[in-house]
């Protein structure tokens, strides 16, 4: 009864209901943050290099590896400031070659003994089966940086790795430079293993074994898109 008492009371001293106030608009949608202007380049050339090594009380019946590729490739984008730069690149596990003799020749002493070619091939089979890289599961490596800090020529990107329908992030240094119309960036770190998601390579019950470090060199070259 009460919540009519107002009511009542306005009608029996015949006042006029004051005007009533529109309500107020609601505000406008927040806007999405407008990404910064940037500048692509495409990769033209790449390099990438890994050194795997031998490890275990047999250790002496297995080699030390060289893994190249020359099929890294994406976008990176420019910003300014360049902390807000990044990059999207893919590297198609296919295109992984093991033990080149030219990349074993330049690779040092202990990459000097030749392997034979049913080692080449057996090590192959291995790392792209289901226990490494299981490259039925994910054809390419994808990786994307997150955000990269430093400068003006070194710098350390924070980059996603995407392998084995998994990702990890990881802190990789960058050192950048300009040669005329050219971009290039080098990359060298040293990572084990579960920074990538996976478990070394073993036989023999861990007798003969793959060294839980692995050594990862990469160059790029890269152009403004057109």
């Amino acid at each position: 009864m009460r919540k009519f008492l107002p009511l009542v009371l306005l009608l029996a001293t015949g006042c006029a209901a004051p005007p009533q106030v529109p309500p107020a608009a609601p505000p406008p949608p927040a806007r999405a943050t407008e990404p910064l202007p940037f500048e692509a380049w495409d990769v033209v050339a790449s390099r990438l290099e890994a050194r795997v090594y031998r490890d275990g009380p047999m250790l002496q019946l297995g080699h030390n590896h060289v893994i190249t590729s020359d099929a890294l490739g994406g976008v990176i984008e420019l910003r300014d400031p360049r902390a807000q730069s990044g990059f999207t690149l893919e590297l198609p596990l296919a295109s992984l070659v093991v033990d080149d003799p030219a990349a074993r020749a330049a690779a040092g002493a202990e990459f000097a003994s030749p392997v034979p070619e049913k080692d080449r091939a057996g090590t192959v089979r291995n790392m792209l089966g289901p226990a490494v890289l299981d490259a039925v599961r994910q054809a390419a490596v994808r990786l994307t940086a997150d955000g990269i800090s430093g400068g003006p020529d070194d710098y350390v990107a924070r980059v996603r790795v995407s392998l084995r329908g998994e990702e990890r992030v990881i802190d990789v240094p960058l050192t950048v430079s300009f040669e005329g119309d050219r971009l290039r960036i080098h990359a060298s770190i040293r990572l084990r293993h579960a920074d990538l998601g996976l478990i070394p390579f073993s036989v023999a019950l861990g007798a003969l074994r793959v060294r839980d470090d692995i050594e990862i060199d990469c160059r790029l070259e890269a152009r403004r898109a057109t």
